[in-house]
């Protein structure tokens, strides 16, 4: 898949997330990791701004189960069913990185299996913000991926 294809779709769909320069650092079979500059994403005080690691950690989990959907189909139909965000402490790394470990091939077969029974199904991924060797913030959300007509 084109390394390029999923910054082209945050820059066209996703407007918020576009002006808070998230962009895909890296992609593979284990994990995804989305980074941010601080500079678009700070607070009064110099540190990443909570709301913005909530969205830059959402995006992360979204982005991995996105960039599997559209290996399948063409316009995967996902939406966020639920998120929470737990703040460890705070980050003012310059850059703002979220990483979500995938799921394995089997919890991808059955994902997927699920759905083309169903019409739709749901995932529970999990990402995190570091700031330095430390956790700034742990993400889970629940990911629903509907069918087209939905």
């Amino acid at each position: 898949m084109d390394s390029n294809y999923l910054n082209d779709f945050i820059n066209e769909h996703l407007p918020s997330i576009s002006a808070s320069g998230v962009e895909l650092e890296s992609y593979d079979k284990e994990h995804i990791v989305l980074c941010a500059p601080l500079a678009l994403n700070h607070n009064d005080r110099g540190f990443a701004f909570g709301g913005s690691i909530f969205n830059i950690a959402l995006t992360a989990c979204w982005a991995a189960l996105h960039m599997e959907c559209h290996k399948h189909m063409e316009k995967p139909n996902i939406v966020t069913r639920d998120g929470q965000i737990r703040y460890r402490q705070p980050c003012d790394d310059k850059i703002i990185r979220a990483t979500c470990r995938l799921p394995n091939e089997r919890q991808w077969e059955g994902f997927f299996a699920h759905y083309e029974k169903t019409g739709k199904t749901s995932l529970s991924l999990t990402s995190k913000i570091m700031h330095g060797d430390e956790i700034a913030a742990y993400f889970d959300g629940v990911f629903v991926l509907l069918g087209e007509d939905s």
